[in-house]
């Protein structure tokens, strides 16, 4: 019996942005792959988004996007503060490293992400209180996640 090799073709993100953007114009939905642990502990690299086209009422505090910022290019993190059209983003695996975007900047709102048979929601008002709470945390991040990869090393099967 043969056994098949997967193989997989990285696009740069610029490219890809570029068709996921249109594709989201048509008004259609776009599922990819995570890449980058700047979202721990919500995401893993290889985690799966489901991104949506960002209507005004989806552009909101807390909520992940896909958005070109100023700083960092093109980055999936959640909104932490919209002030008119300077909007506020931050990586929930970051310390302090802010970035900045308009409303005309972000791509894509995420609506689900999915790890395994896992899907989790964005928009429940308990991804509201999490996102709230693990922001007030946000300069001791670090330390708390370094906690909780120690505890899953000890207690792995």
């Amino acid at each position: 019996m043969q056994t098949l090799k997967k193989e997989f073709t990285y696009i740069p993100n610029d490219i890809l942005f570029a068709e996921v953007k249109k594709q989201i114009q048509q008004g259609k939905n776009v599922r990819l792959k995570v890449r980058g642990h700047s979202m721990l502990p919500l995401t893993r690299n290889n985690d799966e988004a489901l991104l949506v086209p960002p209507t005004p009422q989806k552009i909101k505090k807390w909520m992940p996007v896909v958005a070109r910022t100023e700083e960092m290019g093109i980055v999936l993190h959640r909104i932490v503060k919209i002030e008119g059209e300077r909007i506020t983003l931050l990586g929930d695996g970051n310390v302090g490293q802010f970035e900045h975007t308009t409303p005309e900047d972000i791509i894509a709102v995420v609506s689900h992400f999915y790890r395994g048979k896992r899907t989790l929601r964005t928009d429940t008002a308990l991804m509201r209180l999490w996102s709230i709470m693990w922001y007030a945390v946000h300069p001791h991040r670090k330390r708390i996640l370094k906690v909780a990869w120690n505890i899953k090393r000890i207690f792995k099967p």
